[in-house]
């Protein structure tokens, strides 16, 4: 039985979408207390692991969506997202990008649902045989000094193959602005009020912190998608943003301040 975490801010909005998975053998956990955890930023990896598949309710924004993504990303569970109804182009890429892998809608039938859901075997299967091939890859390396790695097997002090490049594609160019002037920075934190300058010249900074949040919580994101797992950007709190050091001395032997020049120059 595949086991199903479907994350909302009201089970009750949610019971049609419940009872329909477990009609199908689902075995379905409802639940606001965990969503309220990962918005919370609180440490539940292990808790997310037990569950294949994680089902984002509509009751969700679109803001509160991308805020939780990271944290799932990370886990290595099959995002699905549910809407009243299905999304056009624009909102399937941003979907993507964020990380989900399928979305169902209210009209979907019961055959429907299920051959959407049972694609996770295929996201499973080349999880588990990605981590037993570097696990074993990671045995055959004469000892010595290696990279650090995490829970996964994934090395956190290496760069995942064409990251910088595919950083740079996959960033907005609010994103790549402030990513390239942390980049120039170096160890000097990038405050709020800078961030807000170089966004919203007219704006007060007051207005638009949320929005700024947002914009580094995409950028580590994305970071993760790409399969870098260490450690990316440090809020300093009262000060700002800054690249963690081990972070900043990867990118800058990968040539990132060369790859991310044109962000500072279109600003």
């Amino acid at each position: 039985m595949n086991q199903v975490l479907l994350l909302t801010k009201n089970c009750l909005a949610d019971t049609q979408l419940q009872q329909s998975l477990q009609k199908l053998n689902f075995e379905v956990f409802c639940s606001c207390s965990v969503l309220e955890m990962l918005q919370y930023n609180k440490d539940i990896q292990e808790l997310i692991r037990f569950f294949k598949i994680v089902i984002i309710s509509e009751t969700l924004s679109e803001t509160e969506l991308t805020l939780i993504m990271p944290h799932l990303v990370v886990a290595k569970v099959f995002v699905v997202r549910f809407d009243h109804e299905e999304p056009d182009e624009q909102k399937q890429s941003k979907w993507k990008r964020l990380g989900i892998k399928a979305w169902l809608v209210s009209e979907d039938s019961p055959g429907r649902l299920r051959e959407k859901l049972n694609a996770s075997n295929q996201f499973i299967y080349e999880i588990g045989h990605s981590v037993e091939k570097m696990a074993l890859d990671g045995n055959q390396k004469p000892a010595g000094n290696h990279p650090s790695q995490n829970y996964f097997g994934r090395m956190t002090n290496v760069l995942p193959l064409n990251f910088v490049e595919d950083l740079r594609e996959r960033f907005s160019d609010q994103e790549a602005k402030i990513f390239a002037t942390m980049l120039e920075r170096r160890n000097i934190p990038l405050t709020r009020e800078e961030i807000c300058e170089m966004l919203w010249p007219d704006a007060e900074v007051e207005h638009k912190l949320a929005q700024i949040s947002i914009i580094v919580r995409n950028i580590k994101g994305k970071c993760l998608e790409l399969g870098f797992e260490g450690r990316t950007i440090r809020t300093r709190r009262g000060v700002g943003y800054v690249l963690c050091r081990s972070f900043y001395s990867l990118l800058s032997e990968a040539g990132a301040e060369q790859v991310f020049a044109s962000a500072l120059v279109s600003m």
